[in-house]
């Protein structure tokens, strides 16, 4: 495919349709920008949050832990928190924090603006009835002392209300003041006839469209810094919501972490009043056993075996209170209730393998009750987070169990080890067995109570600290462009899809509507050759030799191959393409160099041959084919030298079958005894196939077609037809093609000559007629 073809097939038509796409552009340019006018203006306000990603549910210290304290602490996952700023709860808290319960509209002839600081007037109200939440509210600006409310609050209810004045109904206690402030310094912002709307709203209704406008997002997934998109039509309510947002969440982790805090304390205060307990006793035994006994030192065995002995009883303890907040997390997840009611005390465990699951639950049964709002129970995307959390929670409640399991089990060998040391304790002498006993209780109470007063202290330090868990990076801004819509992107993207949509038309339509125009259009997916082409004869400036040179140059070249004459067959694909005027001045050149030509119409449906030549059609080939002529009662002689014709004559009904019948073809053969060319006219094989018997016989098939005239589309329908019916001698004849301006120029200095002789007569021909008359 040559790069003039392809620029043909996929540029023109561009260009051809660029009027038709610039006024589409146009057009589409002007109304995008009146549609733009008529879509929600939103503000988008954005902050930032830095994370503390150690573990939320972690101090800096770790209890219960001996000589483990200094373990890392694991960080967790902070993208976990994007769930928590997008949670219903929290956007829940942060609304209440702001003063946005009623909101104000005023009603254009187009859209809707709210109101919120520069408000023209107050509207205070207490809700007596909470069916009245939620609901939309009309009130129309009658006077300066009064609005018309245009909505049904019970019946008896009086509709005007005065300014200052008090509307009372079942569901309200209403009442407008008009905002002096603002009325002085803007005076043209009320007037009679304006309408408002008004709404009170629930938090649950509020969150739900806070939800559609907040993004969060984190600046990179290795750095614990969150964004906070979120957008409104008011640019001040952007920014408030956002900042309230961040305080909100910080206010929330340092409750959390406070009553975290309190709980450990009281845990560890009611430990240490035991511990306290238990080692003044333990101290008081062994003071009066060595004064009753009078024993002042023991043996170094001794020391050794109650230093030994004294630490497995703190392992053993450790392990005892790790079972015990295993036991009831275990006890609580069998119960099969939501973990956001239970936070179990991860500060006394050591193995947290089911931390990061079990928080992630809590993500999931966060996102829960989140989706509940826009979904029902038995929907399939409830189902699919309940599916998530069922697998997750089995994993957990295994991992408890596995880790109860191995308590146990260490529990058990500390206590065998124990065991063998009162074993060993008890071989002593009984002073001194009574001795090692008393030591042990006061060095293991001694050791608890020291161990924990430390905690203590660490903890009420940390409680006590003002650092923040997360820090505000960046305050929340206030916007003072449009977010929404993007007036650039909207008209961009408008013109690009109505362009799109242009182009792909102006293709669907050139593939149905393009011509065909020239040579290479067809030769390539026909791989039939072109034998001639015939110029399109503008204002009739050529004749006829000029219009068929190169046809008859080609013609003259076809193989005979019997003593016989040609027998050329013209057809086309439809109607309208040629094939009549490519036979009748074909005829005429060639009985030009002095060839006897016949021409027979076979176009029984529309007959053309015999008002070219100025003959009857009375009686021609149908007469014959009914045998009520003989053959040369239906050859008609013309005003042209060596040229005759036979008229189609009339075939209705059945008789036209005989078209198809042996004495056509005998006919046609006979002929070609007497002529040196015969020329079959026949119809278009795309409509109706009367002409492929005779194609099968003939010297050489002229198929027309018709430059800018036939469809390019049709060119596989033309391939369909001649492989189906395999049409021997096939050749192209290319018609109505523009000449070049050279060829023009060349045959128009013949202009003269054409003058004198009579356009596309020759001279034997014009002595023909003159000797006829």
């Amino acid at each position: 495919m040559t790069i003039k073809k392809e620029f043909q097939r996929i540029i023109l038509p561009i260009i051809k349709a660029s009027p038709f796409l610039a006024v589409l552009v146009v057009l589409t340019i002007i109304i995008a920008n009146q549609a733009v006018g008529y879509l929600p203006e939103q503000y988008q306000s954005e902050g930032a949050i830095k994370i503390n990603n150690l573990n939320a549910h972690q101090t800096s210290f770790d209890l219960f832990q001996g000589n483990r304290s200094n373990a890392s602490i694991k960080n967790e996952n902070f993208l976990t928190e994007i769930e928590v700023l997008q949670s219903r709860d929290l956007i829940e808290k942060t609304i209440e924090q702001l003063d946005w319960e009623l909101t104000i509209h005023r009603i254009g002839d187009m859209s809707h603006q709210e109101l919120y600081k520069d408000r023209p007037f107050l509207i205070n109200y207490k809700i007596l009835n909470p069916s009245f939440y939620d609901r939309e509210l009309f009130i129309e600006y009658a006077d300066d002392e009064s609005f018309v409310l245009n909505s049904d609050l019970g019946q008896g209810t009086n509709n005007k209300i005065k300014f200052d004045s008090t509307l009372v109904t079942e569901h309200v206690e209403l009442s407008i003041s008009p905002n002096t402030d603002f009325l002085q310094a803007r005076p043209n912002s009320l007037a009679v006839g304006d309408q408002f709307k008004f709404i009170i709203n629930t938090p649950k209704e509020q969150t739900k469209q806070v939800k559609q406008n907040l993004f969060v997002r984190p600046v990179e997934k290795d750095i614990p810094i969150i964004r906070i998109y979120f957008e409104h039509e008011i640019a001040l309510k952007a920014q408030e919501f956002v900042d309230q947002l961040m305080q909100t969440y910080m206010d929330e982790s340092i409750f959390y972490k406070e009553k975290k805090s309190s709980e450990t304390l009281a845990f560890l205060d009611d430990k240490l009043a035991t511990a306290e307990d238990k080692l003044r006793k333990s101290e008081s035994e062994l003071a009066y056993f060595r004064t009753s006994n009078q024993l002042i030192n023991t043996r170094q065995e001794t020391e050794a075996t109650l230093q030994e002995l004294t630490q497995l009883d703190l392992q053993h303890i450790d392990f005892g209170m790790q079972k015990s907040e295993l036991e009831k997390l275990y006890e609580y997840l069998k119960t099969g209730q939501s973990l956001l009611d239970f936070s179990p005390n991860f500060k006394a465990l050591s193995n947290l393998i089911f931390q990061e699951p079990y928080l992630k639950v809590q993500n999931m049964e966060i996102e829960r009750q989140d989706l509940l709002q826009k979904y029902m129970p038995q929907s399939a995307e409830i189902q699919n987070v309940d599916s998530k959390i069922e697998h997750i929670r089995v994993y957990i409640i295994e991992s408890v169990q596995s880790a109860l399991d191995n308590i146990t089990m260490k529990q058990d060998r500390i206590q065998k080890s124990i065991d063998q040391f009162n074993q060993k304790i008890k071989s002593y002498p009984e002073k001194e067995r009574a001795l090692v006993v008393l030591n042990r209780a006061v060095t293991l109470n001694e050791n608890m109570y020291t161990y924990l007063m430390e905690k203590r202290m660490e903890l009420a330090i940390s409680r006590s600290s003002d650092l923040y868990p997360h820090k505000i990076v960046n305050h929340a801004n206030l916007p003072t462009s449009l977010s929404s819509p993007n007036r650039p992107l909207f008209v961009g993207l408008s013109v690009f899809l109505v362009l799109l949509f242009g182009i792909i038309i102006t293709y669907i339509y050139d593939y149905f509507n393009a011509k065909i125009r020239s040579n290479d259009d067809v030769q390539e997916e026909l791989d039939v050759p072109v034998i001639g082409t015939i110029w399109k004869n503008k204002n009739n400036a050529l004749d006829s030799f000029d219009l068929v040179s190169s046809l008859l140059a080609n013609v003259n070249k076809l193989p005979r191959t019997d003593d016989k004459g040609q027998l050329l067959v013209t057809t086309s694909m439809m109607s309208g393409e040629g094939k009549s005027f490519t036979c009748i001045n074909l005829a005429k050149v060639l009985a030009d160099t002095d060839k006897r030509v016949l021409i027979i119409d076979l176009d029984i449906r529309r007959p053309s041959i015999h008002t070219a030549f100025g003959v009857k059609n009375d009686h021609g080939l149908s007469a014959l084919l009914r045998k009520e002529k003989a053959m040369n009662e239906i050859i008609i002689n013309t005003d042209y030298y060596n040229l005759d014709v036979v008229p189609s004559g009339h075939l209705n009904g059945r008789s036209k079958a005989l078209i198809f019948s042996a004495r056509t073809n005998q006919f046609i053969e006979e002929m070609r005894h007497h002529y040196d060319v015969v020329i079959v006219d026949t119809p278009p094989i795309g409509i109706i196939p009367d002409a492929i018997p005779i194609m099968q016989n003939s010297t050489a098939n002229l198929f027309v077609i018709r430059a800018d005239y036939t469809k390019r589309h049709l060119i596989s329908a033309m391939k369909h037809s001649i492989q189906s019916w395999n049409i021997p001698n096939l050749n192209l004849v290319m018609n109505s093609v523009k000449p070049s301006k050279q060829y023009i120029g060349y045959v128009g200095s013949r202009e003269y000559a054409h003058s004198i002789f009579g356009g596309g007569s020759s001279i034997k021909n014009l002595l023909r007629k003159k000797n006829r008359k």
